[in-house]
């Protein structure tokens, strides 16, 4: 795996920010059901995939599901992204990169803070990056990067989500990632996001309602589980190309309801999510985590609204009670995108949207 400065889509011109996209996101929709319907109708299960999900199915009743998963579910990258120097990030793995990116950094006002976070024995590594000076008060958006990546190789991402917005940019690395330690499990990325949650509010002060949880692929799941938590606030949810749950990516064909053998259950999640702008943004031609996956997601999430809207015990709550699911829950289907190229292929209309959204966020929480 190489890091190409080239090849990481980092826009630097203003002028991108302030043109309007002329073609009114020609390749882009909302909700196909179509689509959803044509790949159940046309999905047929091999003998081994049917094989393979009866012997995961005893093991799992054996006691070995979270050792399978964690086994088969993560692959950190070999090499590492990046690397650390008296406590200072550093982009890739050779001086040429470093500098040139150092470079870019300084160009532009950009500053970046290092920090190990530590609960126990885990310690997690993670960046803030922002645009000088430190502003602690504005909208913070806190990444999870999807699989395969690490702070390094998602560091492109990063810079352009603090080109593109004017909110401050916290990443993280799950255990066994980067310079994370420990071995990656799903509830270790549960605590990862925990632990950098509580850093940002107990230690940093930043306001939780100017949180934006983002959520890429697997980073999905670390932002869905912190939406259930009751002591936590914050200001929006975003997920891109996130999955349903590991069966139904796996074995999309199993229909029946079996917890005791799923992992990542972010359609069971996003049921109890706290009440809150989502953003839901999924690639049509998306091989690795199919279309239909949002789509369950936003079905959970609507359901989930509208159980609170109702509950008698929410009568009393206004806020509840002017609940409106085509207001507070955004979707997004590109017609023309995969797991991992939307914002390339839409790099305007990626980033004018997610503007767009920060400022929903915004004015929903300061209403």
């Amino acid at each position: 795996m190489s890091l190409d400065i080239s090849k990481s889509a980092v826009h630097m011109n203003k002028n991108t920010r302030l043109k309007k996209d002329k073609h009114d996101d020609e390749n882009l929709d909302d909700v196909d059901y179509e689509l959803v319907e044509k790949f159940s109708q046309n999905y047929v299960p091999t003998k081994g995939e049917k094989i393979t999900f009866l012997i995961l199915g005893i093991l799992a009743l054996c006691g070995f599901k979270s050792i399978i998963a964690s086994e088969f579910a993560f692959y950190p990258p070999h090499i590492i992204g990046y690397t650390v120097d008296e406590d200072k990030f550093m982009y890739g793995s050779n001086h040429f990169l470093q500098g040139s990116m150092n470079k870019i950094m300084e160009d532009h006002g950009f500053g970046i803070n290092y920090s190990k976070l530590t609960k126990g024995k885990d310690e997690i590594a993670a960046i803030l990056l922002y645009k000088k000076p430190l502003d602690l008060n504005k909208q913070l958006i806190l990444f999870s990067h999807g699989n395969g990546i690490d702070l390094g190789y998602s560091f492109h991402t990063h810079l352009n989500l603090l080109t593109q917005t004017d909110a401050n940019v916290m990443a993280y690395d799950y255990s066994g990632y980067g310079y994370s330690n420990k071995k990656p499990s799903e509830k270790k990325i549960y605590k990862n996001i925990k632990m950098v949650y509580d850093y940002l509010t107990n230690e940093l002060e930043v306001n939780p309602m100017n949180i934006i949880l983002y959520g890429h692929s697997i980073g999905s799941c670390a932002c869905s589980y912190l939406m259930t938590l009751k002591n936590v606030k914050v200001g929006g949810c975003i997920l891109q190309s996130p999955l349903a749950s590991g069966i139904k990516l796996i074995f999309p064909f199993q229909k029946k309801y079996i917890p005791w053998l799923d992992v990542f259950k972010n359609y069971e999640k996003l049921k109890k999510a706290s009440v809150a702008p989502f953003y839901i943004m999924h690639g049509k031609k998306d091989e690795d985590v199919p279309y239909h996956h949002s789509i369950i997601l936003l079905n959970s999430l609507k359901e989930n609204f509208e159980n609170k809207r109702k509950n008698k015990k929410n009568k009393a709550n206004s806020s509840i009670q002017n609940i409106d699911n085509t207001s507070l829950i955004k979707f997004w289907g590109v017609a023309n995108s995969d797991h991992n190229n939307m914002e390339l292929m839409n790099y305007d209309s990626f980033y004018r949207r997610f503007r767009e959204f920060l400022l929903h966020c915004r004015h929903y929480n300061s209403a």
